[in-house]
């Protein structure tokens, strides 16, 4: 048997939109520019699913996180990202909203511009199964 309260983790929803948001964006920027990049201003940069998710733990979700505390910020931080994507994103077809566009845009022209790409925030780890629970 399944046990709802861990697929319905906060941690777990949240991760699980940050790849459904990932997926939307690369999916739009190549239909944009006939591939996977964000293009701006002369500037390319390459899109990958998980430099995308990385990008959007860093630059999207960490603010909340450091603003509000841990538990606070997290459940910000999926509304948040629960907005980024069109109503009815548990779709067929995953779509971003006018917001998750902008948000990603901004994003994107912050790197463009020399913030950090595809990193972890600091103070996060990967950690393998092995060593225990990895959190992100």
């Amino acid at each position: 048997m399944i046990n709802d309260s861990t697929l319905l983790s906060p941690a777990f929803r949240t991760a699980l939109l940050r790849r459904y948001i990932a997926d939307a964006f690369i999916a739009l920027m190549t239909r944009v520019n006939g591939e996977a990049v964000y293009a701006e201003e002369g500037e390319r940069i390459p899109l990958t699913p998980e430099k995308v998710a990385l990008n959007i733990l860093f630059h999207i979700e960490t603010p909340w996180r450091e603003e509000f505390g841990a538990e606070e910020g997290s459940w910000l931080a999926a509304e948040a990202l629960e907005r980024m994507l069109a109503p009815g994103f548990a779709g067929e077809s995953l779509r971003l909203s006018l917001n998750g566009v902008t948000e990603l845009r901004e994003v994107y022209r912050d790197i463009i511009f020399g913030a950090p790409d595809g990193k972890l925030p600091p103070g996060y780890a990967f950690v393998s199964a092995e060593d225990g629970e990895a959190y992100l």
